[in-house]
């Protein structure tokens, strides 16, 4: 049986790097040849977004109606992605659904049919969105293979060369076809005349002896042919022959071989086994699989760019302000999905930039308060003592102690009595805490790891910390909570820090009241949390968060009773300063095992900050330990261009710790 070849060229007049005034000559300079490709019997995949298609209609009508009449003819097959390129694992659920039921009624009403594949946005991928995908009428995703297969090494050979099924959350199944994108980037290395016709031939044919029964032959922007939108330097330049000519060139090559057949994405689907394993894309090292290479993970879209977080963190405090309301009108949806697409968040004009700015409505953050999870009743008085550089608590059924030699960092919080501090580990009833140097067996691991700090490392100097030697002011509130405040003396400027732990819940809430801290350039992480390892099962331990889906996603960190290895907050290279996260979405990051939990709580509305997860087998120890990211670095980062408009409220640098015992 002959290989079927297809595509899914991706049409996005969102694209950060073009500008409003330059969309109608990308319809006739990039669209319009992919619809004359298929007129010459190609067929051709097309996937865009709800708001591409209305611009399309209305700046050239001709286009959609010649796209309609090719789509009844069986030679163009339209894919969805919702009505804004938003990433699915960083927003919250209602907006994902929201997002793809607009875009398919946008389909409906200017094409006369809705599609039943989607092309995954920016290929950012949770399990979490399955079930989100197929009741807004999917029937199969596009995935990239490439990246996700990198982390399965377990993974059948064969699963590359046809569609497979994936298993996401609740037990959700749903069909995938394969984008790929080594084959995309050569295929866009020979149109742009990189790649001579003779080495793009010899590599299709090393593809094609593999066994490949569905290939994708290009799942990629259709932007980036004969048409230049100016985002980097190394871009390559037109000259000579039209890209789209040589395009056409291939495919007919290809089809007079002889040795392959074109067809849809739906023709590939048919080739799914029906007996297939269900495969999971996503792992503990990986949660949230992107395409391409790690320099390009979702981390890009949450707290880089020109100012990610502030942008991310704002559209939260919309979508809080429709629920709310209840707000059902599909054009406030509309906006707020078209606010979170991802193109503002990358490489966006100066032009598109400020427009955005003054379109966002000013919606303020919600206010948090410090109340008391319950009713204390007639709890006893906290015990309060400071021993040295210990500020030592005890409250109700939990503890928490504090160095305030290094900026009221958490030396040990837990359950029942506080055991005396001294250097070295917290006892076995306090969960998480500080490992002093010398904690463990390996010159590695030869340093102090706190909890309840911040770390920024910027570009080019010295990294920052609050870890140094400060003097607070304790007070007791009339809901039995203890409440710590220190002023902070920092290379970078003073910061204020407030604690408030409260023994109702076994929680301890930080927050940083500054002039500096946001928006800088470089990595910004906060909320560290360090388990104590003679506190927990290493067999038993996992963590668990919600990425873009109602069901929280969980990972186990132990395969046959061995740690496995996670670092999210890897640098990638010198400038690409993380390797993925987690979103965060429901506000909270959990780990732990079967006998108690810590959960890092960080609203929304407050920062979009994202989870990071490190766990790494240190001797006859572990490591493990939760962190959230508020600014990482890549290419997509803005000295610059780091400001919002005054009427954007700025972040605000809060989150809280909680314990908890199993079965409470």
């Amino acid at each position: 049986m002959k290989p079927t070849l297809y595509t899914a060229f991706h049409l996005n007049l969102a694209f950060s790097s073009i500008e409003a005034s330059q969309r109608a000559d990308v319809v006739e300079r990039c669209y319009w040849p992919l619809l004359r490709l298929a007129r010459e019997g190609y067929p051709i995949g097309l996937e865009m977004t709800g708001f591409t298609l209305r611009v399309i209609r209305d700046l050239d009508p001709a286009w959609v109606d010649e796209a309609r009449a090719l789509s009844k003819a069986g030679l163009v097959e339209f894919i969805g992605s919702g009505y804004a390129q938003l990433i699915g694992p960083l927003v919250p659920p209602e907006v994902n659904e929201w997002n793809l039921k607009l875009g398919q009624a946008d389909f409906g009403e200017i094409l006369g049919e809705t599609p039943k594949i989607a092309l995954v946005n920016e290929q950012a991928y949770s399990p979490g969105l399955v079930p989100i995908y197929k009741a807004a009428g999917f029937e199969a995703i596009i995935m990239d293979w490439a990246e996700p297969a990198s982390h399965h090494s377990n993974w059948k050979k064969e699963f590359a060369l046809a569609p497979q099924t994936l298993l996401g959350a609740d037990g959700e199944t749903i069909p995938v076809i394969w984008s790929d994108v080594i084959s995309f980037q050569k295929f866009q290395r020979f149109a742009h005349g990189e790649l001579s016709a003779a080495e793009y031939m010899e590599f299709l044919v090393l593809q094609l002896s593999k066994g490949m029964r569905a290939m994708p032959l290009y799942t990629s922007d259709a932007e980036i042919f004969d048409f230049r939108p100016g985002r980097f330097e190394s871009e390559a330049t037109i000259d000579g022959m039209s890209e789209y000519e040589r395009i056409g060139l291939l495919l007919r090559a290809l089809k007079d071989s002889g040795g392959v057949k074109f067809g849809l994405p739906r023709d590939a689907l048919k080739l799914l086994a029906a007996d297939g394993e269900a495969i999971q894309l996503e792992c503990a090292s990986a949660p949230v699989p992107v395409k391409k290479q790690r320099k390009y993970n979702v981390l890009r879209w949450a707290v880089t760019g020109r100012n990610d977080l502030t942008l991310n963190t704002h559209c939260w405090r919309i979508y809080q302000s429709l629920m709310d309301q209840g707000a059902d009108d599909p054009e406030a949806w509309r906006e707020l999905c078209g606010f979170w697409a991802s193109d503002f968040r990358t490489h966006i004009t100066e032009t598109r930039w400020r427009e955005l700015q003054d379109r966002l409505p000013s919606v303020g953050a919600r206010s948090a308060g410090s109340v008391p999870a319950k009713n204390t009743g007639n709890a006893a008085p906290p015990s309060i003592e400071r021993r040295g550089r210990w500020l030592e608590i005890e409250a109700g059924h939990c503890h928490l102690a504090l160095n305030t030699a290094r900026g009221l960092a958490v030396q040990a919080m837990g359950f029942g009595p506080l055991v005396p501090q001294e250097a070295g580990a917290p006892g076995e009833a306090s969960p998480i805490g500080t490992l002093a140097h010398g904690f463990y067996d390996d010159i590695a691991f030869g340093a102090d790891f706190y909890s309840g700090h911040f770390v920024y490392e910027p570009h080019d100097s010295h990294k920052v910390t609050d870890l140094v030697k400060c003097e607070p002011t304790v007070a007791v509130n009339e809901h039995g909570q203890v409440d710590i405040r220190a002023t902070i003396e920092t290379s970078l400027g003073p910061i204020t820090k407030q604690l408030l732990f409260d023994p109702a819940d076994c929680s301890l809430t930080v927050e940083y009241l500054h002039d500096w801290l946001m928006p800088l350039p470089g990595a910004f992480r906060l909320g560290f949390v360090t388990l104590n390892p003679l506190a927990f099962d290493v067999k038993n331990l996992f963590f668990e968060t919600h990425n873009g889906g109602r069901t929280i996603e969980r990972h186990a960190l132990s395969h046959d009773g061995a740690l496995l290895s996670v670092d999210h907050g890897r640098a990638v290279s010198r400038l690409v300063s993380a390797t993925t996260g987690l979103g965060m979405t429901g506000g909270l990051l959990r780990m732990g095992d079967h006998r108690h939990t810590v959960t890092l709580h960080m609203a929304r509305g407050d920062a979009a900050g994202v989870g990071l997860i490190t766990a790494q087998t240190v001797r006859d120890s572990y490591f493990v330990r939760a962190a959230i990211s508020v600014r990482e670095s890549d290419e997509t980062s803005s000295r610059k261009a780091l400001d919002m408009s005054e009427n954007i409220e700025a972040p605000k640098l809060r989150y809280k710790v909680s314990l908890q015992r199993a079965g409470n």
